[in-house]
């Protein structure tokens, strides 16, 4: 099995364009086969670059890519051929096609992973707007799921859309481990890369993914020699994860905060709040979410306000 979208796509012609001649054609072949599939109260949902424009960043795409129980396919594909579209069974075991006006539909009843469009995914599939219209997708915790387990040389965006998902959505982190018990070493892997990456998401959540995946520390394992161990952290800014992973949280939900550069830190009765920030506000939200999450700690407030400033002369580059 190639995997979700898994071929060449040529660079031009950004089919999902709303103003040109491409675009409107997409669009038309996106909604008649959306009404066709409303009308016949068939299950279903979008995923590939239109779920990714309405759950993470925005971004192109030449084709459309309905995610469908393996039990309706052939009658989404008899569906799509009353509506206008030329169909084809391209492969019995994940994939038909259906073509109207040269945009593709694929219809994929089996993801890379072994995933499928099951009971779980199907009850917290999402409405997104897509160009003035209200379409369904699956949902973030669910995408990025899939695009983790696609992921390939070949197919490099789908991580980026995975980290996409995970800066500008919502995420259910218990539903999202819930769901990992597939593909657990690729979310665990984007994860982290997310974190280095600056993107927001709990220590709790990575260091419950890993004891899931290579099982909790044993008392028999072997101990590193002295000089093998890192340096213990100093007592100070010990971490106690869930409750700077609470704190970080609040700061990540904040409106009035976006202060993904702030480390926390917890000790015993003590929160250490250590970063730069760029207004006083914005210390000052900090501070009353600290007081929130931790009213019985004493804060250690080590913020910087450091107020952006432009350059003080222009130069030309020649």
């Amino acid at each position: 099995m190639i995997g979700l979208c898994g071929r060449h796509k040529d660079s031009e012609g950004q089919s999902s364009s709303l103003d040109t001649e491409a675009g409107r054609k997409f669009d038309v072949a996106l909604f008649t086969a959306l009404d066709a599939l409303e009308e016949s109260q068939v299950s279903y949902a979008l995923i590939g670059g239109i779920a990714a424009t309405g759950l993470g960043r925005p971004r192109s795409t030449q084709d459309i890519d309905l995610f469908v129980r393996p039990e309706d396919a052939e009658a989404i594909l008899e569906i799509l051929g009353r509506h206008g579209f030329r169909t084809e069974q391209t492969n019995p075991t994940w994939l038909f096609k259906a073509f109207k006006d040269g945009v593709l539909v694929d219809i994929i009843f089996r993801s890379e992973g072994g995933f499928y469009f099951d009971d779980e995914m199907r009850e917290r599939t999402r409405m997104i707007n897509y160009h003035g219209r209200q379409v369904r997708t699956v949902s973030p915790e669910d995408f990025i799921l899939i695009k983790c387990a696609v992921h390939s040389e070949e197919g490099p965006h789908h991580w980026h859309d995975a980290l996409s998902v995970l800066s500008h959505s919502q995420v259910d982190w218990n539903y999202l481990l819930h769901r990992s018990r597939k593909a657990a070493r690729r979310l665990l892997a984007l994860l982290v890369y997310a974190q280095s990456d600056d993107i927001w998401v709990p220590n709790s959540s990575i260091q419950s993914l890993f004891q899931n995946v290579f099982g909790p520390p044993s008392d028999h394992a072997p101990r590193p020699a002295e000089s093998q161990r890192p340096p213990a952290a100093p007592a100070e800014i010990a971490s106690e994860p869930y409750l700077a992973a609470q704190i970080r949280e609040a700061f990540e939900q904040s409106e009035r905060v976006g202060a993904l550069g702030v480390d926390v830190w917890v000790s015993g009765k003590s929160v250490l709040v250590r970063g730069e920030i760029q207004t006083e506000e914005q210390h000052a939200s900090i501070m009353e979410l600290v007081r929130e999450k931790a009213p019985a700690h004493e804060i250690n407030d080590q913020l910087r306000v450091m107020e952006w400033q432009g350059p003080r002369e222009f130069k030309d580059i020649v």
